[in-house]
């Protein structure tokens, strides 16, 4: 607890993403890897062998994007750094440890962005229609555009949703039904694939596309999915990923994750 709270003053981040969790999260997604490292090891290891492979086949190395880079668990900085001469790194929040790499290397650059576009609009959002609103909004919005010789959305597309949902749910008093929230987490992941298909450079995206939840016996509880569209897309792996055993997220259930991973087809 004393280390969490020393980096929740410490980590630089905007007011709002401080008064919306982005940070909060950002902090508790680090502690859950270091108690969930080992059951993580398989997910982790598939998305470093998918981004091995594909920049086997890349014609230059010099550029590579991170959309929703967070603590890099899945694609560590050193990987990024053996093989490309300048990275760019893209997340609402930045933990310490990127501040300080960025400050030593030249080569590496943080850009605070809010991928999803929603931040500023969050104390509008009362009622489910208001969220509706707002997505079909930004799906008429070009939310972010980069150049690069790979561009890599790692496990971004369920995400984007979240703190939203989260927002609705205070401002209403409302839970929002399970349905609901795979309905709108599949709208935020069309969004986010319209503007990465629209950005210049071979695309890497891996991401959640369904969600188990499972009861201390094991017996299944609840199954979810986001239904998104891959078009431009070729799907290469897919793997089951256990994000929360048994007392992680809850002593009631554990959460395990079917995770695809798609590459763009230009340039194959």
């Amino acid at each position: 607890m004393i280390r969490e709270a020393i980096e929740m003053i410490f980590t630089p981040a905007t007011p709002l993403a401080k008064k919306y969790g982005f940070l909060y999260h950002s902090i508790s997604l680090k502690h859950r890897y270091e108690r969930c490292e080992k059951v993580w090891l398989p997910h982790l290891k598939n998305c470093q062998d998918i981004f091995l492979q594909t920049i086997q086949d890349l014609p230059q190395k010099k550029s590579v994007v991170v959309l929703g880079s967070a603590h890099l668990h899945e694609i560590p900085l050193h990987l990024l750094a053996n093989n490309f001469e300048s990275i760019t790194l893209v997340d609402v929040v930045h933990p310490l440890k990127h501040h300080w790499a960025a400050k030593r290397n030249s080569r590496l650059k943080l850009v605070t962005l809010d991928l999803g576009g929603s931040l500023a609009e969050l104390e509008k959002l009362k009622s489910l229609q208001d969220l509706k609103n707002l997505i079909q909004d930004l799906s008429q919005k070009e939310l972010f555009h980069f150049e690069a010789d790979l561009i890599v959305s790692g496990n971004l597309l369920s995400q984007l949703a979240l703190l939203p949902m989260e927002a609705l749910e205070k401002y209403t008093s409302k839970n929002l039904i399970l349905e609901e929230k795979d309905e709108i987490c599949t709208a935020y992941g069309e969004i986010h694939l319209k503007n990465l298909r629209a950005c210049k450079g071979r695309k890497l995206v891996y991401t959640d596309r369904a969600v188990t939840y499972r009861d201390p016996e094991g017996k299944v509880t609840y199954t979810g999915s986001y239904p998104v569209h891959f078009d431009g897309f070729t799907k290469i792996k897919d793997w089951n990923w256990m994000l929360a055993p048994l007392k992680e997220a809850s002593k009631d259930y554990s959460i395990e994750m079917n995770v695809e991973a798609y590459i763009s087809n230009e340039g194959r």
